[in-house]
């Protein structure tokens, strides 16, 4: 979960967010847990919003191992908004409803651990959760946040044995809180609990963009949300939205190995998109290097959405050990556009050739604009197939709102 849904009562006013400082607090800055490639895996928000539960949750993970998803890289099953309800013992500790959550959270991480997956958790900055201001699938639950108890709630993450943890921002803009300042004591408190359990866990700062995270979250995460919410709860899935995420996400300066620009969960295989939409979608996200958390019903999804999703040439596009995201190389003004990023090896990049027009167009890739000289071989991703050798450019016919995805390799 993100911000919230427009004529739902779910989105965000801007004033309330509270632009936050380009840098960070003089304050020593926390590590990050140690990863090298953007996060893969599934989340919860998109298809079941707020209304999960242990049956849920291993249903979906018993769905990403037999698909084949989880071979492919997708490895996290990240439980997002509506596991808690904001209750504590007496002495502040967290406590979930047993009948949802058999064994707690504590199980939940174990079963994940015992499907070869990673766990993934979900609390807010502030006081309030989301699910208090925007309640979607279960009344409003008040003091689901984690402010005032940062080190205890953390530590009891790790201890329950959760690899990754999504910090929510609904709380931290109604509080008016601080971006930069705020994340930075997550993250050291996340610090403080790896030192005591010994298991890092990646931090996903969800603050939405409103304080350009992507000048100081690098310090102090593994990613971090560059925009709003890629689809709101019910509705279809467009690729307006996905553009505009995609836009709001360029910033390849931020990224390296580790760090990451995060447009928000894919919706690859949801109502609304179809298998153009749906390779489109991920070649963006792809050609970006962008975290890869599918939002999806794995138990229900086409055989051709399985294909898109763990389509091994594309997924080595995105996790490149390089950590590059693309940028656009070549624009025509008239929604036609080239993005390039460069991959690991010699004379290599990952193309999108995007066309954001109302009609069919030929789209050109010229080798200067992507670094290159001399010739170079050409790859349709989607395809499968070689498109030949080519000296110059590389030219593609492609339908109005899709896009070609290749490898051109120089050399």
């Amino acid at each position: 979960m993100g911000n919230a849904a427009p004529g739902r009562g779910r989105i965000l006013a801007c004033a309330l967010a509270v632009t936050a400082s380009a840098v960070l607090p003089a304050a020593p800055a926390a590590a990050a847990a140690p990863i090298s490639a953007p996060p893969m895996g599934w989340a919860s928000w998109n298809t079941f919003a707020a209304k999960i539960t242990a049956s849920v949750i291993r249903a979906q993970a018993d769905a990403l191992v037999s698909s084949g998803m989880r071979d492919a890289g997708y490895t996290y099953v990240n439980i997002d908004e509506g596991w808690w309800q904001g209750t504590r013992d007496a002495s502040g500790n967290i406590t979930v409803d047993t009948a949802e959550w058999p064994g707690g959270m504590k199980a939940i991480a174990d079963y994940l651990h015992g499907k070869g997956l990673k766990a993934g958790i979900y609390t807010d900055a502030g006081k309030n959760g989301c699910g208090y201001y925007y309640p979607t699938g279960r009344p409003a639950a008040p003091n689901s946040g984690s402010e005032g108890h940062y080190d205890q709630d953390f530590l009891q993450f790790s201890r329950w044995g959760f690899d990754y943890v999504k910090v929510d921002w609904c709380g931290g803009s109604a509080e008016h809180l601080d971006q930069a300042r705020t994340y930075q004591s997550i993250s050291a408190a996340i610090d403080r609990a790896t030192a005591q359990t010994g298991r890092p866990m990646v931090l996903s700062v969800c603050e939405w963009g409103s304080g350009a995270p992507w000048n100081w979250a690098p310090a102090i995460s593994n990613l971090w949300r560059t925009s709003q919410d890629i689809i709101y709860y019910g509705q279809q899935a467009s690729m307006s939205r996905v553009l505009a995420n995609f836009d709001a996400a360029q910033h390849p300066s931020a990224q390296t190995p580790g760090h990451y620009n995060d447009p928000d969960m894919l919706v690859v295989g949801m109502p609304g998109f179809g298998g153009a939409q749906n390779r489109t979608h991920l070649a963006l996200w792809a050609v970006s290097g962008a975290p890869l958390l599918a939002g999806n019903n794995l138990a229900t999804m086409s055989a051709d959405t399985k294909a898109v999703l763990t389509n091994r040439e594309v997924i080595a596009i995105d996790q490149d050990p390089l950590g590059r995201q693309g940028t656009v190389v070549a624009d025509d003004r008239a929604g036609h556009q080239v993005y390039s990023k460069v991959l690991s090896g010699t004379g290599r990049r990952a193309v999108v050739l995007l066309n954001r027009g109302g009609s069919t167009a030929t789209i050109t890739a010229g080798w200067a604009a992507l670094g290159l000289s001399g010739p170079a071989q050409v790859r349709d991703v989607w395809a499968a197939r070689s498109a030949g050798t080519y000296t110059g450019s590389y030219s593609a016919s492609v339908p109005a709102g899709q896009a070609a995805l290749l490898t051109v390799t120089a050399g």
